[in-house]
């Protein structure tokens, strides 16, 4: 009868584990007691362009930041963790992992124009680049706005061939205007 209770129990915890390795634990989030994230921008952040970095200074209580690729003091070790950002949603690919408070986000070149939010989302350190995610989090409002020139209009990128001729141009030395084209009036001079 033990050797039977045996293999059940060892039956069971094989299948255990075998469902626990087909689970998806992306979702999970670890949660770090009383930690904390604080995350300001200046005023530039309601006018931000695609590709143009935007700064954030980061507050933190109850963690421990660290570089992913360093090794936590003993005393840190169920603290210790990095700040990974995301553009919109944690399920994108990070624009940022660090350690330090003080950064510069640079927004995609893709980014559309509108309304956009920056997640600074604290992730324990697990020895890995990116970390497991906690629940520590904090959002940054932006605003993109599509590229514009030095007076505030709409760039728009046009072209000329130099190459191009026609007797109808206006000669740039006389000021003398060209031959009529098809259906249109002569140059003034």
């Amino acid at each position: 009868m033990k050797k039977l209770e045996s293999l059940v129990g060892a039956v069971g915890l094989s299948v255990a584990l075998c469902c626990g390795a087909a689970c998806n634990i992306h979702d999970n989030t670890i949660n770090i007691p009383n930690a904390t994230i604080n995350a300001t921008t200046d005023a530039s952040a309601t006018n931000v362009a695609p590709a143009q970095a935007v700064p954030i200074t980061i507050t933190t209580s109850n963690v421990f930041l660290i570089d992913p690729a360093e090794t936590p003091p003993p005393e840190h070790v169920n603290d210790a963790g990095h700040i990974v950002v995301y553009l919109d949603d944690v399920d994108t690919t990070p624009l940022m992992i660090t350690a330090m408070t003080n950064i510069s986000v640079t927004i995609p070149p893709a980014t559309k124009p509108g309304p956009h939010k920056l997640i600074c989302r604290f992730h324990k350190h697990d020895g890995t680049p990116i970390g497991m995610p906690t629940t520590t989090k904090f959002e940054v409002s932006i605003t993109v706005t599509a590229t514009t020139d030095g007076d505030g209009g709409v760039d728009i990128v046009t072209s000329v061939d130099a190459n191009v001729t026609d007797a109808a141009m206006v000669d740039v030395t006389t000021g003398a205007g060209g031959a009529a084209g098809a259906g249109g009036a002569g140059g003034a001079g």
